[in-house]
């Protein structure tokens, strides 16, 4: 096992230079391109400019005086609530409406931020810099800044711009990213596995067990379980933050919506047919031609090269193929090989004379006359044309009023957005004056918290601006947000703050508690009995045992309780017993009778490595964050 002190030197393991030679590689490795796009544009394209400038209103985090947004929280929160019910489906809704599950999971949110921000800081600390061309060249490399596969400066800025980026802020952000990802990569990309642990760990994983196992079930307790009044109130009062329920809001809103501002837009006929006439070139195509050419070059003598070309005009002209020609004879070997095909034909591409004779042919198949070039003398022949042709109106009407009313929508849209932030922000105290002027209606929300909004309301920034003080507290009107084709301005209709439930609200989730605590008490006290029973082989033939045959550590056709246990107990000459707690609070008792070695699989070697590879990186990694944690000052504000 090797850990890592901060400062970059082992602890042990003596692999302190090659974990510093990991990081300098690791700065201008392609892994660290392929993390990064994974990384950053998470981050970078969802609007965290205030990642680089600190808080906007609120933190969920301070690491060493620098602010994790509560902005940025919510959004990576959400991002996580969503990436985790596209791998669950239905199952999620479930995982959700458990309370503690979805807290632990925004303090795993937290804690991973606050790791990432870590790292950067220690990249800082140990000088790490990406040099200009690195992160030039990583940015050119993003496919969200490319257009037809090359780098385009306009896409560039417009998605800076989107983000709220400015070039230079988004380039200190790519060179925080960078660093920490080298530094990472270097980190923990430096653990390596020896022939023999791979070896012991397919001994462990391939080992198979035998024995068997009796069930005791909780729920033919829970008929002899008794609860007071007394055992209810103080698991209560004990367990207070348990039963605390997190601020919610009902919001009164005013939605702008595109798609109804484009339903309302009409385009007549007489302007789509304007608009058809004054741009015929958007509705003709350009005539396409492809050409192939047969190559004579010069050598040291024009006038042979000339009487070649004859000769194989004159073989043309008698009926020969001439791809197969151009194959055989052109001293151009590459297009020669394709049949001479030198492909699309355009101007200022290729010698003009070479042009010229191209685009003088007239059908598909014709060839020209040999034709003088700086390189040599050449035969053209055109391969493919298609001629210019214009679009009917009728074709493309619908589709010329489809762009008119969308450019249209887009201009009304963005003029109403400015007349409802405007009237909310003068009348600030109610919505009713903003929805009279642009014909809408001030709707009502459901009830929103930020752990579970509902969706519709689960963006990051409607939820930051629902929940600021001058909504919730001050009973304001919000600021414009802007969703994906939608825009809405929300004040609170109803606001309850954080508050601890009543006991008579939890009074049946306590009881059901409890009895289910008990009868699994009592469950265990009888698996106790069993155990002692068969321990000192007394007769248990009156209990109901499940025989194992065989069982591998990673099977399914046990318990899992009951799997792991099983390879947990010590290995003897004689049985083994041991007594366990299912996770649906059953108890089970086990007997352990024979176990198997695993067989060592040379197919399997690899596999087995980069298992024991990704431990000890994992190792590392945890080791490196706590010694972080150990010495920076975090406060946490969830």
């Amino acid at each position: 096992m090797r850990f890592f002190h901060v400062d970059g030197s082992t602890i042990a393991g003596g692999k302190s230079k090659t974990m510093l030679d990991r990081i300098r590689e690791g700065t201008q490795g392609p892994v660290v391109k392929t993390i990064l796009f994974i990384i950053i544009l998470a981050f970078a394209f969802t609007g965290v400019s205030a990642y680089l400038g600190g808080s906007v209103d609120d933190y969920a985090a301070k690491v060493n005086d620098k602010e994790i947004s509560r902005a940025d929280f919510d959004r990576a929160y959400q991002g996580q609530r969503a990436r985790m019910e596209q791998q669950f489906g239905e199952m999620f809704e479930m995982l959700a409406a458990d309370e503690t599950y979805m807290r632990e999971m925004r303090v795993g949110v937290l804690e991973q931020m606050i790791e990432e921000e870590l790292a950067v800081q220690l990249a800082s600390d140990m000088n790490l810099s990406q040099s200009a061309d690195a992160l030039r060249n990583a940015i050119r490399q993003m496919p969200e800044f490319q257009i037809n596969g090359q780098f385009s400066n306009d896409a560039y800025l417009r998605q800076l711009n989107s983000a709220d980026f400015t070039p230079t802020a988004f380039r200190d952000y790519l060179q925080l990213q960078m660093n920490r990802v080298a530094l990472m990569q270097g980190a923990f990309g430096s653990e390596f596995v020896l022939d023999n642990e791979s070896e012991r760990l397919q001994v462990l994983q391939n080992e198979r067990r035998s024995g068997r196992y009796a069930l005791v079930s909780a729920d033919d307790y829970m008929d002899l379980v008794e609860l007071s009044d007394a055992e209810i109130e103080e698991f209560y009062y004990e367990n207070q933050d348990a039963f605390r329920q997190e601020e919610r809001i009902k919001l009164a809103y005013v939605e702008l919506s595109f798609t109804d501002v484009l339903e309302s837009i009409d385009v007549d006929d007489a302007e789509v047919r304007a608009y058809y006439d004054a741009n015929p070139a958007s509705f003709r195509s350009e005539e396409s031609r492809s050409i192939a050419h047969i190559l004579v070059e010069f050598g040291d003598n024009e006038d042979a090269a000339l009487e070649r070309i004859r000769e194989i005009q004159s073989r043309l002209e008698a009926g020969e193929d001439f791809a197969e020609l151009a194959a055989t004879e052109s001293d151009d070997i590459f297009s020669g090989e394709d049949g001479g095909e030198l492909g699309l034909l355009e101007r200022d591409t290729l010698d003009p004379d070479l042009e010229d004779a191209g685009f003088a042919l007239a059908a598909e198949g014709d060839v020209s006359d040999v034709v003088r070039s700086e390189f040599g003398f050449h035969l053209i022949k055109l391969t493919d044309l298609t001629e210019a042709e214009s679009t009917s109106f009728a074709d493309v009407a619908d589709d010329i009023r489809a762009n008119i009313a969308q450019a249209e929508a887009e201009r009304v849209y963005f003029e109403q957005q400015q007349e409802l932030a405007r009237i909310s922000f003068e009348v600030d105290n109610t919505l009713d004056e903003a929805a009279a002027a642009l014909g809408l209606t001030v709707q009502t929300s459901p009830w929103i918290s930020r752990n579970e909004p509902v969706e519709g309301f689960d963006d990051a920034n409607l939820l930051q601006q629902a929940f600021s003080d001058d909504v919730s507290e001050r009973g304001l009107n919000s600021e414009l947000i802007e969703l994906d084709d939608r825009s809405l301005v929300v004040r609170s209709s109803e606001y309850l703050a954080p508050q601890v439930l009543a006991l008579e609200d939890v009074r049946t989730d306590i009881e059901a508690y409890l009895s289910a605590d008990k009868a699994e008490a009592l469950a265990a006290e009888r698996a106790q009995e069993i155990l002692a029973m068969v321990e000192a082989g007394d007769n248990v033939a009156d209990i109901e045992f499940v025989d194992i045959e065989s069982a591998s550590r990673f099977g399914s056709n046990l318990p899992g309780a009951v799997r792991q246990q099983l390879f947990r107990m010590p290995v003897s000459d004689s049985p083994v017993y041991a007594q366990v707690t299912l996770s649906n609070g059953d108890a089970a008792v086990i007997e352990l009778t024979n176990m198997q070695p695993g067989v060592v699989d040379a197919e399997d070697a690899e596999r087995s490595k980069r298992q024991l590879e990704s431990q000890y990186a994992e190792l590392a990694y945890r080791a490196v964050m706590d010694a972080l944690k150990a010495k920076a000052t975090i406060e946490r504000r969830l």
